[in-house]
């Protein structure tokens, strides 16, 4: 099986990771690997704010990773302050499964029931050519509203995405997410929702 383009991290000083500009051609907007690209992470913000999760998870490759890298405020000689060490999350498709079965079928998932109630806009998307020709690097732009229970107060963050789509005999599937968030303190109470 191949694996997800690993381009999307360059060493800095200090141990630190940052995102890089991407090495690959890219694609314009308009264009139909860019409207195919678009449609599925479209569908895919969807189906994780309708709670869809099968959908979602039939959306991801068997080999997906999906990592939330910590970020510290740091100078600015320093780059943004990622390390590559440090994730909020690292999950591969069993401990997402595992997390999903977990929300929907316990009865111990208090963080997730009565469930949160989500709304993800993703914009501002960049495509680009990779060495592999049936991958896609897609950066985009992420706004998640989170509301639980029955308050008036929104939880919300914001992030860069950076996502391997890979094409498949069964459609587009997620290989690989980063998430690269703009806070270095979290706008929520905890990481039981996906980005």
């Amino acid at each position: 099986m191949e694996q997800p383009n690993s381009q999307l991290l360059t060493d800095l000083p200090k141990g630190r990771s940052d995102p890089k500009e991407p090495q690959g051609k890219q694609i314009p907007y308009g264009h139909s690997e860019y409207n195919a690209v678009m449609h599925f992470l479209i569908e895919e913000a969807h189906n994780l704010d309708e709670n869809l999760f099968g959908n979602w998870i039939n959306s991801l490759s068997e080999d997906i990773i999906y990592t939330i890298p910590v970020r510290q405020t740091v100078s600015r000689d320093d780059g943004r302050g990622f390390y590559p060490s440090m994730n909020w999350i690292y999950d591969d498709l069993g401990s997402i499964s595992f997390k999903l079965k977990r929300n929907m079928e316990s009865d111990s998932a208090f963080a997730e029931d009565p469930p949160t109630r989500t709304r993800r806009t993703v914009s501002n998307m960049r495509l680009f050519e990779t060495a592999n020709p049936s991958e896609f690097l897609a950066q985009s732009s992420v706004l998640l509203r989170r509301n639980r229970g029955d308050t008036a107060v929104s939880e919300e963050i914001s992030a860069r995405r950076d996502d391997i789509i890979r094409s498949t005999e069964d459609g587009m599937k997620l290989a690989r997410r980063t998430v690269w968030l703009d806070h270095s303190v979290l706008g929520m109470s905890n990481f039981a929702v996906f980005i």
